[in-house]
């Protein structure tokens, strides 16, 4: 089976989400900081939540900015005539194994953001769970589909063929 890599656009909409993320924390950290100064709380109390708060957004500034290329780097799947393999994950690696005989339905979904950058996420329903495969381009999601129902319909007909 031959691994894929998601396409170089979804680094573009992990930074895009991360950038909204980031830009409305620090403006929440701003917010405290001039609730802070027009209270007129003590400069002690001011000055250790604001180190606080800046060494968070510093951490969340630097995790916003790594993240998305390691998550690029460790995603990873494939699928044959029997089975749907995904990797991904930098801290706790996963590695899933759907056997396509299992699934039971097949989602393509966008969200705006997604539709500007023309990806899809695939979710895939088994009797026992959902997953996602996330951030395809369009046309490999919908490729994908299409492949998955013609392997799923013609082991249909080989079930029907046995059976008589």
């Amino acid at each position: 089976m031959n691994m894929k890599k998601l396409d170089k656009s979804v680094l573009k909409l992990w930074y895009s989400r991360a950038v909204i993320i980031s830009l409305v924390l620090i403006g929440m950290f701003a917010s405290v900081a001039v609730i802070l100064i027009f209270a007129e709380a003590p400069s002690n109390v001011t000055l250790a939540i604001l180190l606080g708060a800046g060494s968070l957004d510093a951490l969340l500034l630097f995790v916003t900015l790594i993240m998305p290329i390691l998550r690029y780097k460790m995603y990873s799947w494939g699928y044959d005539d029997r089975r749907i393999i995904v990797k991904q994950g930098v801290i706790f690696r996963q590695s899933v194994v759907i056997p396509i005989c299992q699934i039971q339905d097949l989602h393509q979904t966008q969200g705006p953001i997604m539709m500007a950058f023309g990806l899809s996420d695939v979710t895939i329903s088994t009797a026992g769970s959902n997953f996602n495969i996330s951030t395809l381009t369009t046309k490999e999601a919908e490729a994908l589909i299409d492949d998955l129902e013609s392997i799923l319909e013609a082991r249909l007909e080989e079930q029907k063929n046995e059976k008589i």
